[in-house]
């Protein structure tokens, strides 16, 4: 065990050094950003990597760096679309949410938030990425929970589902959204009028519902025996507009 600890006393230490070396000369904006690196980190979680950037060496810019998530080290060199952005860019804006993977495919959102000194020159960035692995895996199996799927063709494409209390408010309802749709209220419905909307809810299976033909019979202000007339009339219509209706009729 005691030679274990001589093996890695030595990697740490290295690492404690190039820390510090990198934060030897940092300009004191971004040496006061790199202080509360660990604290920010820490309450953003684990999942969540912060990475400070030195524009003064691109080839070497990554002066501080908390969380693992990209796996990269002090000494790292500025990514190619940040150095892409500040050499298209004079004043570049924060890229904010923006979707990123890490070299072994993992999906992160990223941020880019670009430091001035008080002069307004650039003098570097934090780059802030998340991992989001495992919460594509909540979405897809939340995804599979909630997925619902079309009926297709077993109902016409229009077809809407309504949940109600009784069956006198799914009756009522229906009669009132058919009357709707010929925009003409029932004091000023002719024969014709009135036949499209019995044969709209005969359509729509309102007619299997006990009592169905008196209420619409109120509602339109006819006798019952009218509704069955048009019925009749309506279902006439349907059968000589089918394909080879006429026939058939005849």
């Amino acid at each position: 065990m005691a030679k274990e600890k001589e093996i890695m006393q030595p990697d740490q230490g290295a690492s404690d050094e190039s820390q510090s070396e990198a934060g030897k000369c940092l300009h004191p904006t971004l040496e006061g950003i790199r202080q509360i690196m660990p604290g920010l980190v820490r309450t953003l979680g684990a999942d969540c990597e912060l990475v400070l950037h030195d524009f003064k060496d691109v080839s070497h810019s990554l002066v501080a760096i908390e969380g693992l998530v990209t796996g990269r080290s002090v000494g790292s060199p500025l990514t190619d679309m940040i150095l892409k952005v500040i050499r298209r860019e004079k004043d570049p804006q924060d890229l904010l949410n923006y979707q990123s993977h890490t070299i072994d495919g993992r999906p992160m959102r990223s941020s880019t938030l670009f430091i001035r000194d008080s002069g307004g020159k650039l003098i570097g960035c934090l780059c802030v990425n998340r991992d989001l692995s495992k919460w594509v895996v909540v979405r897809e199996l939340l995804n599979d929970f909630y997925e619902t799927r079309p009926l297709g063709s077993q109902i016409p494409p229009d077809t809407h589902e309504t949940f109600v209390q009784d069956v006198e408010e799914l009756l009522m309802g229906t009669i009132n959204e058919v009357i709707s749709l010929g925009q003409k209220p029932v004091k000023d419905m002719e024969k014709a009028d009135k036949i499209r909307v019995v044969r709209e809810l005969d359509a729509r299976g309102m007619f299997l519902i006990r009592g169905a033909v008196e209420t619409v019979a109120k509602v339109l202000r006819v006798t019952r025996y009218t509704i069955y007339n048009y019925l009749d009339e309506g279902r006439r219509q349907e059968l000589e507009a089918s394909p080879g209706g006429a026939n058939h009729a005849g």
